[in-house]
Order: structure tokens, then sequence, then C-alpha cells
């Protein structure tokens, strides 16, 4: 049987996701890893042997929880942008990273006396950033202009930045535990952060794949949406619960790793076309493979020291966004 090029191109896309994890566990190791130890890793686990435990211990819940955030940020992205039907929105340009990173780190300082979890101080942080960036940008304007959110996106943005190191400065003892958190950083994450990490993402990824129909029909306009029987007000609140589950819960574990949201739906959308159904599949895989190639790029910039995958994320983002930000002003 003759394989279509839909076939062909999530066979691409699924062969190019394995080739990042298994490149991601061995490249840049103080140990010697090796295709070999990786082979044995996978066909017959032997506990003797010390490369083989270190990919089964360090290196591979640190690249399986890189993955599922990478993932976890580009799903939010092309649902933020399928919301806002702006190309240039993501969660690090809208502050929706920024606001969670800024309640976790008052959360974890003592600074705000929340009784919950890291995951829900992040949430909390998110939805009071995005509320704020989506009434300055005018998002609920009859005729919102794109360039209004992104620009309050900024604003906003760049406050609780400033916000967030203020706190940080001020409780000096405590600082340098969180500068490579707050940079965006999976070096750290172990099988617990994993564990952690899976039901949450599983939840949210689970319930933006059950909102491709609606928003399909929601991208031809809120009259048609409605005239087809779609309840826009409904599918918006669970899209954007779904857009602060997936981006708390990354945040609370590897930090505001920035332009992951942001770059990867305008690939997927180039090979999948407009179709959430095969576009946030396309945005996970992708995401996922930014995040496990970014990280073993991270490794070997400074080897034997490590940089922050956010600082890889942003060298690989900032001149996409300059890029469609040039090219969204040139259309309008």
């Amino acid at each position: 049987m003759l394989l279509t090029r839909q076939h062909k191109l999530w066979l691409a896309l699924l062969a190019t996701t394995f080739v990042a994890l298994n490149t991601s566990l061995i490249v840049w190791s103080s140990f010697e890893l090796t295709m070999h130890s990786l082979w044995g890793f996978w066909s017959s686990f032997d506990e003797t042997s010390i490369e083989q435990q270190i990919i089964s211990t360090l290196r591979l819940p640190r690249v399986l929880s890189g993955a599922l955030i990478g993932a976890n940020l580009a799903v939010a992205g092309v649902l933020m942008q399928g919301l806002t039907r702006n190309p240039l929105a993501s969660p690090s340009v809208l502050a929706i990273n920024s606001g969670a990173a800024l309640f976790i780190v008052l959360s974890s300082f003592g600074v705000l006396s929340l009784p919950v979890p890291t995951v829900v101080a992040g949430a909390m942080g998110s939805i009071a950033s995005g509320l704020i960036v989506i009434y300055l940008g005018g998002f609920f304007d009859n005729r919102p202009h794109p360039v209004k959110l992104i620009l309050a996106g900024i604003a906003v943005n760049a406050l609780l930045l400033g916000l967030t190191r203020a706190t940080i400065i001020l409780a000096d003892d405590q600082a340098y535990s969180v500068q490579s958190w707050l940079i965006g950083s999976i070096s750290t994450l172990d099988w617990a952060a994993f564990h952690q990490l899976l039901p949450f993402s599983f939840l949210g990824l689970i319930l933006a794949w059950s909102l491709a129909h609606p928003l399909n029909l929601l991208i031809l306009g809120n009259d048609v949406a409605t005239g087809l029987g779609v309840n826009t007000t409904l599918i918006r609140l669970l899209a954007c619960s779904a857009i602060v589950l997936l981006t708390s819960v990354s945040v609370s574990i590897a930090g505001p790793i920035g332009f992951v949201g942001l770059l990867i739906p305008h690939i997927a959308r180039r090979l999948t076309g407009h179709n959430f159904f095969a576009l946030i599949p396309a945005c996970a895989l992708l995401g996922a493979t930014l995040i496990m190639l970014s990280d073993a790029m991270a490794r070997g910039l400074a080897f034997p020291t490590e940089t922050p995958v956010g600082v890889v994320t942003a060298l690989i983002g900032t001149p996409f966004f300059i890029f469609i930000s040039v090219k969204s002003r040139l259309n309008s």
C-alpha cells in the first residue's frame, strides 16, 4: 500500500522526535556515552553498566520532562494564536510565563502566603497576568487590534520580570537557587519532577485535543461558530483553562522557557495546515523535539558547564519573533 503525503509527514515527525530523544540522551556528557550504551539500554538493560545507569537515572527523566514541557508550551501557543487570531501570541509574549514565574517566586520566598502547591500558584499568576494583558490589549473590543495586544503583553511582561528580579534581589540568601530556573532550565529534573509533570500535562493536552473541532469553527468567526451550534464563551473558557494548566505546570517545573509557543505553531501550520486536529499533535511533537535538541545544544555551548535551555530557545526564537513582527506589520 502506497503511503499518502499525510502518512509520510507523520512518520517523519515521529522519526524526528525519536532521533532527537536518542541524540539528547547521549551527547555532551562528562562520561562517555556511546550508541552502543544506548542500544544496550533500550534492548537489554544492564544494572552493572555505569553508562546505562547514567542514561536511566539522569538523562532519561531530564529528556522526557523536557519533551513534555516543549509539547505543553507549543500546544499552549497554538491555542493562544487560535483564540486571539494573532500570529505573535504565545505564553511568553503575552506575559503568561512571567505571571506564573512571579507568583511561584513570591510563594516560594514566603512573600505571598499561598497554602497551595507550586503548580496552583503558577496557575494563579498565569490567570492574573493573562487577564491584565487581554484587558489592556483590547481583546474584548469589537475590533481588537493585534499590535495593541502584543504591546500590552510586552509591557506587562517587562513589569512582571522586573518584580520577579526585585523579589530575588531582596531575598538574596535564596537568590542563587532560582537564577537558572528563572532563565529556564531542565538540568536538575529527575523522575520525581517527571511524575509531577505527567498528570497535569496529560490532562492539559487531552483538553486541548478535545477542543479541536470547535476551535476549527471558531476560526471562521464568532457569528459562524455560534450559528453552527458552538458555545463560544464555553470554548474560550476551556481553551484558556488548557493554556493556564499547560503553562503553569511547565513554568513550575522548569521556569519560564520562552519562544517555544511562538515558533512551533508557525512551523506546524506550514506542515499540516490550519486544522487543529492535525495542528495540536504536530505542535506537541515539534515542541518536544525543539526542547530536546535545545537541551543538547545547551550542554555543548560551554561544555562542561551547562547553559540553561531557555538561553538557546531565546537565541532561536528572538530572530523569528522579529521576522514575524515585520511580516505582520507589512501585511496589516
